[in-house]
This record gives structure tokens, C-alpha cells and sequence, in this order.
């Protein structure tokens, strides 16, 4: 503890560097300054708002599009859960997911018009930008695979700066297999760069697995 008086030029200080440096937790700003004027030190270490750690951690935005979360500890599968999701790196090696994993990692949330459903879902998932960058591949062209066996390429132009992703969720719950699930690619709504007509082949549905293309 300092005497009385010994510890208010340092104390005064602290606040003057903490005022300047603009501590954004308004909050936790004013009760470390009453804290110091009354007793001439802290009594807790300065904390930054939770929000603000989380904003720090957050991807990237995709051509406007904010994230809604980044990821988070990888779970172990329980035995109960399946495997959705293959994802194979540029090694060849296999990457894994269970749908508790995929909602492990960063995810983005939009409403967007199904072309082959024909209605609109507010569909939650991962950006296909963060599954090549988990595999080792952003940056190149992927390809997708669904359980039925189709398959098609998507470029890089159309997923490395822009929020296609694939979608775990619609309207908040899991998304059953007559709306094209559990995992499906979906399109921002932006007509003008992804016209429904040219993009037709890009809407996979019963992906189960996601590669660079050869």
C-alpha cells in the first residue's frame, strides 16, 4: 500500500495515460479512476470490455458482410455425433466435422432467396473462405461434393472476397433434409453478382465434402 500522499503522482498518472489512451470500456474506465482517487492505487487490474476482445478476434468482413462470431475451441466429437464435413487439405491429409465443430468456427448469419426452394431463409454458416484457409487452400479454386454425387467447382474470385458459405442453419435450427440439408452452399443476395441463372450450379446441397480442385 503507499502512505498517504506518497502514492497520488503516480496515481494521477495512471489515469491521465488511461483517460489519453482512450480506454473504450467506459465502464471499467470510471471504476478504475474512482478506485485510484480514493485509495492512490488500483484495486484490480484495468480490464477491457468482453466485447471488445471479441471485435478484435472477428474475421474480416466478406464484401460488407460482418461475421457473427469467431471461433471458438475446437470440441471433442462425441460418439453420438456424426460427421458432416471432410474437408481435404492441399497434403491430401483429411480435416473432419461434426456439426457442433462447424459451429466452432467463425460463422456469418444472412438472409438470402433459396433459387430452387423458391423462399427466403435466414441461413447461418461457415464462410467458405475460412474452411480453404482451415485446409491450406485459400486462394485456389474448390471443389464441392455432395452425398448424391454431384459435384462442381467454385472459384476463388467468388468465395475469397465474397460471404458464400456453407449454411448448418436456417432460421435458427438445424436444417432438415427436404430444405436441401443439413449442409448446404448458399449465395449472398446480391442478383448483380450472383445472378441466380449463371450461379444455378453453385447452390450444392448434402455437401459432405470439400477439397481443392485438381
Amino acid at each position: 500500500m503507499f502512505a498517504p500522499g506518497a502514492g497520488f503522482a503516480p496515481a494521477a498518472l495512471m489515469v491521465a495515460l488511461l483517460v489519453g489512451s482512450g480506454w473504450s470500456d467506459a465502464s471499467a474506465r470510471s471504476d478504475f479512476i474512482r478506485v485510484v482517487a480514493s485509495t492512490g492505487e488500483p484495486a484490480v487490474t484495468p480490464r477491457v470490455a468482453r466485447s471488445d476482445r471479441r471485435a478484435r478476434t472477428l474475421p474480416a468482413p466478406l464484401a460488407g458482410y460482418r461475421y457473427l462470431r469467431a471461433a471458438g475451441p475446437r470440441p471433442a466429437a462425441a460418439a453420438s455425433q456424426r460427421v458432416l464435413l471432410t474437408v481435404e487439405t492441399k497434403t491430401g491429409k483429411k480435416q473432419t466435422y461434426t456439426l457442433a465443430q462447424l459451429r466452432a468456427l467463425p460463422a456469418m448469419r444472412y438472409t438470402t432467396f433459396h433459387p430452387q426452394l423458391r423462399q427466403r431463409f435466414t441461413y447461418e454458416g461457415v464462410p467458405l473462405r475460412d474452411l480453404a484457409t482451415a485446409g491450406g487452400f485459400v486462394g485456389r479454386d474448390l471443389q464441392v461434393y455432395a452425398e448424391n454425387g454431384y459435384v462442381t467447382t467454385i472459384a476463388a474470385r467468388d468465395y475469397q472476397k465474397e460471404a458464400v458459405m456453407l449454411a448448418y442453419a436456417a432460421n435458427g435450427k438445424e436444417i432438415p433434409v427436404l430444405q436441401k440439408g443439413p449442409l448446404t452452399v448458399v449465395m449472398p443476395p446480391d442478383e448483380k453478382r450472383f445472378p441466380a441463372q449463371k450461379y444455378d450450379y453453385a447452390w450444392v446441397w448434402f455437401v459432405d465434402r470439400i477439397t481443392p480442385a485438381k
